[in-house]
């Protein structure tokens, strides 16, 4: 659990028992307290393959900056959306629009899966038309931080 949802929790609950609303005695008896400080905002988490996928998260949203960390001089793959591809998530055919290089960053919108069950990162915001896929791995990327809503 962060410590900003705890700090969060903590300031609810003080601000309730300040103005009469909140029973500290009865939350503290009750075990809730653990309950109410169980929310926060998704973030992305490697697997033992090195696959990011979203935690505490809900669908594929989840604006962040990432960094490329791919040692491939010639950079990390980005793969444009193929719209004449009868199927919609075999991503890594889609055709490459760009290469990253190493040490640059870039903002997701989100991470989905292809059709083998393996995350890529979303890159141009949600209204882009089309975007850019690289493979969510920590061969290539890693998370810097999240980004304001909607990204």
């Amino acid at each position: 659990m962060k410590p900003i949802t705890l700090i969060h929790s903590g300031v609810a609950i003080l601000i309730g028992a300040t103005v009469g609303i909140v029973n500290i005695s009865s939350i503290l008896d009750s075990g809730k307290l653990a309950q109410v400080a169980v929310a926060a905002e998704p973030y992305p988490q490697a697997d033992e393959n090195g696959d990011y996928y979203i935690v505490n998260g809900q669908g594929s949203g989840m604006p962040y900056e990432w960094e490329v960390v791919d040692p491939d001089p010639n950079g990390l793959n980005c793969r444009d959306m193929d719209h004449s591809s009868p199927r919609i998530n075999d991503i890594y055919n889609f055709p490459i629009r760009t290469a990253f290089p190493t040490g640059e960053r870039i903002n997701s919108s989100g991470i989905i899966l292809d059709d083998r069950g393996l995350p890529w990162l979303r890159f141009g915001s949600s209204f882009t038309r089309h975007p850019c896929f690289v493979r969510a791995n920590s061969r290539f990327v890693r998370p810097i931080r999240p980004l304001p809503k909607p990204f």
